[in-house]
């Protein structure tokens, strides 16, 4: 008889950031040639420090909030600023946190300050467009002052860090899971707001930035249905006759997730490990993807020790089941939003047949035809 489990798909929408850009002097506008100081707030998430945070639940949506961290660099450019006494058109700024998401604001607060001696100043324009990206520009990263976004996410993704654990359930049936935090390097962010300045402001003007994520997240948590498994590989993968791009380099216009395309990448991200789990202690941990709707299934596959010489491995495709639950999506893709966190909860993996029913939402288990045993 097969054994049914349920996956549960939880959309961490709105995970956003918002940062306001603040001029410093009074007196009749032009501030030219005077810097625009910047003060930041994130809501809704390297080596950056930014942080997932607190998790709020209204209604049907889930939000979690990305937490700004003492150190965290932005950079900004607009092609109307100008880089005080350097010139170019971008500038760093460190953050320094003021407060951090809560269920009663998810949004996380700081003020910010240049990362070197010169940064943006005014100039004489009157319409300024001011584009900005976290972390800042690195190998990983670029940002041009017409907001052209270039962005890199790996397609290996180690389990790495300090670990914590959570119990789910109760009893005999709670499950101790040890999570590993994810490597917020990949957790890109972009932020794009246009503003008019009147030449008769008695301040310089503030300038509101909101950064929302640049990446799509999933987090998986996985025990044994039965007996002690030892894991040697996850991946989450478009097939080869699918055209999807997970991981690789990825381009946009900062602030606006919806022109991101993968240019140039893998159809996959793998997750090397070698973790035992048991029908109470799981294990948690996040991939990025590259924030581009998939068009297909996608597939989630683990690989794990048979014996001592040999490695077995099983998948699924992510996908709504052909069973009149489903509705008018019988067999079709689970389509993932670009720039949302998604949860894949009580994944069970059998540690003999491997293959296990799931209710309602996705195909069952296949054992995979020519990769149950890989010797090594």
């Amino acid at each position: 008889m097969k054994t049914s489990k349920t996956i549960l798909l939880c959309g961490a929408a709105a995970i956003a950031a918002a940062a306001l850009l603040t001029g410093c002097t009074k007196g009749s506008f032009s501030h030219s040639g005077e810097l625009i100081r910047f003060a930041s707030a994130t809501r809704g998430a390297a080596s950056t420090k930014t942080a997932y945070g607190a998790v709020v639940t209204t209604g049907d949506k889930t939000m979690q909030a990305l937490d700004w961290k003492d150190g965290d660099v932005i950079t900004v450019a607009s092609a109307q600023a100008e880089v005080q006494n350097v010139g170019g058109n971008a500038s760093n700024y460190v953050v320094k946190v003021t407060s951090t998401g809560s269920e009663a604001d998810v949004k996380s607060y700081g003020t910010v300050t240049n990362e070197s001696e010169n940064g943006l100043m005014w100039t004489e324009a009157k319409d300024y467009v001011f584009y900005a990206v976290y972390p800042k520009v690195s190998t990983a990263v670029s940002l041009t002052a017409a907001g052209a976004v270039s962005a890199t996410i790996p397609a290996e993704q180690a389990l790495t860090g300090e670990t914590t654990t959570k119990t789910v359930g109760e009893g005999e049936s709670a499950i101790t899971y040890k999570i590993y935090q994810p490597d917020m390097a990949n957790a890109f962010m972009t932020a794009r707001t246009a503003i008019t300045v009147s030449g008769s402001a008695d301040e310089a003007p503030k300038v509101p930035l909101e950064f929302t994520p640049a990446f799509t997240a999933f987090e998986f948590n996985v025990s044994s249905q039965d007996d002690e498994i030892e894991l040697t590989q996850f991946q989450l993968l478009s097939p080869e006759d699918r055209g999807d791009k997970l991981a690789g380099t990825f381009t946009m216009t900062a602030g606006d997730v919806t022109t991101a395309a993968a240019s140039a990448g893998t159809a996959s991200v793998t997750v090397p490990m070698t973790e035992k789990i048991t029908a109470a202690e799981g294990l948690s941990f996040t991939v990025f993807t590259v924030p581009v709707i998939n068009n297909d299934a996608l597939r989630i596959r683990f690989t794990s020790k048979d014996g001592e010489d040999a490695t077995k491995t099983s998948w699924v495709d992510l996908k709504y089941s052909n069973s009149e639950a489903a509705g008018a999506n019988a067999g079709k893709a689970l389509q993932f939003q670009a720039g949302h966190k998604y949860r894949i909860n009580m994944l069970k993996l059998p540690s003999n047949q491997w293959k296990i029913s799931i209710t309602a939402v996705f195909e069952e288990w296949v054992e995979a035809e020519d990769e149950v045993v890989i010797y090594i």
